[in-house]
């Protein structure tokens, strides 16, 4: 999940990627009906062609704006030729590096609560270009005591003025924070992105959600559980991550969380970028994939939350959807590219 998509914006998905659209599939004689009979119940697309997708079609469609300013999506349908529990297990643990995914220069996975060492490795140089931006915004936020770029609350600008000579370890533990915040109140408690409580990871889930009514009932169970929010059923399988990633030609520091819900006919799988240091607000992949033929028949749903402008009247929301669909497509083909190697 996690990308940004304003304008001017390039992002290679890392799996998440992720976020996105809606795209339906319709009768196909050669597919199980009830994988059909699930799609046919949530999307509107036409019909589709079974053979057409298993020889590598990608049918991708972004959504309607919607009433959330903040959010694009875009709805997506394929095919991987590997069994579906080795799909669900390869997007549950996909690691971007393994993957030739040259954006991301860092990537952790982990269990929560983190464990002491999970965010020592991360670390922020001065001789690289990638990184340059971030250290200049972090130096200038420890001077100014304010950041209009950073996704900083007033707190953690302090810390990065408590530890202005090592920008990399005031990153270490504003990461570390609000990984805990996850872990104790799921989304709901984990700080905003400035000290403006209007706009929060908890304020961008439930927008980009309400793009798409009929996805978000869907997935209501992976949405709903634990760590994702405070309350509820917890999910089985969660894997949380940190990684640095390049978005708009410098690097951005990212908190993410997967989680599966599986079972013998179906799998259904979220990948959520929670937390950015810059750019965006928040990247949600959701996944739901079905046992076809010897296969795994996919349907993606991808959203993205950025500070769009809301006097362009949804131009630069258009603009960034047309992006965000050309690296769904890259994402996709990157999925089947790692899942259908041989083992």
């Amino acid at each position: 999940m996690r990308f940004p998509i304003l304008p001017g914006t390039t992002r290679s998905w890392s799996g998440k990627a992720v976020a996105v659209g809606f795209f339906l599939f319709g009768l196909v004689s050669a597919a199980p009906a009830a994988p059909l009979d699930e799609l046919r119940a949530l999307t509107q697309l036409p019909s589709l062609d079974l053979a057409a997708l298993k020889r590598g079609n990608i049918v991708s469609e972004r959504g309607p704006l919607g009433d959330f300013a903040r959010g694009i999506h875009i709805e997506s349908v394929y095919f991987i030729h590997a069994l579906m529990d080795e799909v669900g297990t390869g997007l549950l643990r996909w690691n971007p590096l393994q993957h030739g995914n040259t954006a991301v220069s860092a990537y952790r996975a982990y269990e929560l609560p983190a464990a002491a060492d999970v965010f020592r490795t991360l670390n922020l140089e001065s001789f690289s270009p990638d990184d340059q931006w971030l250290i200049e915004q972090t130096a200038q936020a420890a001077r100014r005591g304010s950041s209009a770029e950073l996704h900083l609350t007033s707190e953690e600008i302090a810390l990065l003025q408590q530890k202005s000579n090592s920008p990399s370890e005031a990153w270490q533990e504003i990461l570390r924070r609000r990984s805990e915040a996850l872990m104790q109140g799921g989304l709901p408690g984990v700080p905003p992105y400035s000290d403006d409580k209007a706009i929060s990871p908890a304020t961008e889930l439930r927008g980009l959600l309400s793009l798409a009514p009929k996805a978000a009932s869907h997935f209501e169970s992976l949405t709903q559980a634990k760590p994702l929010l405070g309350k509820g059923k917890a999910a089985k399988d969660a894997v949380a991550y940190w990684e640095a990633q390049r978005v708009r030609d410098h690097n951005t520091l990212q908190l993410g969380l997967r989680t599966a819900l599986r079972g013998s006919g179906s799998w259904q799988l979220l990948d959520c970028a929670y937390y950015p240091s810059d750019t965006y607000f928040m990247a949600l992949d959701m996944f739901q994939l079905w046992p076809v033929d010897g296969g795994t028949l996919v349907w993606q749903v991808s959203y993205v939350s950025a500070p769009f402008r809301s006097y362009l009247g949804g131009a630069d929301r258009y603009v960034a959807g047309k992006l965000m669909s050309a690296e769904v497509l890259t994402t996709i083909k990157a999925y089947r590219a790692g899942l259908e190697k041989p083992h």
